[in-house]
C-alpha cells in the first residue's frame, strides 16, 4: 500500500464516521420522530415527562416519554416545569474534531525509516490504524464528558405557582423557546388528549 492510498483510505474513514455521526440510523427509520428539549412537568400533583411540543397561554402540549401520547395540559394548571436542553450534540462535535485532529497528528507523526524499508512497509499501517483507534477513542471519551457537561449545565426550573402574572408571562416567552413547535400543527392537534382537570 503506497503512502497516497494509505492517505485515500483514511480520509474515506474519516468521511465515513463523519457522515455516520452526522446522520444517525434515526434518520433513515420509516417514521419521523419528534425530538426536543426534555421537560418534567407539574401539574395536578403529578408528573409528566417527555418534549414540550408546544406552549401558549392555555395549552401546554407534551410528547409523552412512555407511551408517546400527546398530552394537552390546560396552562394555568401547570405548577412547575424543568427542562434539560441537551448539549450531547455540541459535546459531540466538539470531541469528533478533537478525535480527528489527534488522530491525524498521530498518523502524521508515523515516519518511515529509509534504512528499514521492509519494517517500515509493516509497521506503518499498524501504527496508523492505532492512531486512528486512539483518536476515535479520544473522540468517544471528550463526547460523553462533553454531554455529561451540557446536562448539568442546562437544566432550567420554572416555578409558575408561585409566579405573579408579569413574571409567568415573561417565563412563557422563555418556554416558547424551548418548544419544537410555535404554532401547533392541525395533524398534531387532533392528536392531543387533554389531561382531565
Amino acid at each position: 500500500m503506497t503512502r497516497s492510498d494509505q492517505r485515500l483510505a483514511s480520509k474515506a474513514f474519516s468521511l465515513v464516521l463523519v457522515l455516520a455521526l452526522a446522520f444517525p440510523v434515526s434518520i433513515f427509520a420509516g417514521e419521523k420522530k419528534i425530538r426536543g428539549n426534555k421537560v418534567t412537568i407539574h401539574a395536578r400533583g403529578a408528573a409528566y415527562k417527555g418534549a414540550m411540543l408546544y406552549v401558549d397561554r392555555d395549552l401546554l402540549v407534551l410528547k409523552e416519554k412512555q407511551g408517546g401520547q400527546l398530552l394537552g395540559i390546560a396552562f394555568s394548571e401547570v405548577e412547575r416545569i424543568s427542562v434539560k436542553k441537551s448539549k450531547a450534540g455540541s459535546g459531540m462535535l466538539v470531541g469528533l474534531g478533537i478525535g480527528v485532529i489527534l488522530a491525524a497528528l498521530l498518523i502524521a507523526s508515523v515516519t518511515n525509516d529509509p534504512e528499514n524499508g521492509s519494517a517500515a512497509i509493516f509497521f506503518a499501517p499498524i501504527i496508523a490504524l492505532a492512531a486512528v483507534v486512539t483518536g476515535v477513542l479520544i473522540a468517544v471519551f471528550a463526547s460523553t464528558t462533553g454531554g455529561l457537561i451540557g446536562l448539568l449545565a442546562g437544566k432550567k426550573n420554572f416555578r409558575l405557582a408561585s409566579m405573579s402574572p408579569e413574571k409567568k408571562e415573561a417565563a412563557l416567552v422563555r418556554l416558547k423557546r424551548y418548544a419544537v413547535f410555535q404554532v401547533l400543527p392541525d395533524e398534531l392537534r387532533s392528536k392531543v388528549i387533554m389531561v382531565a382537570k
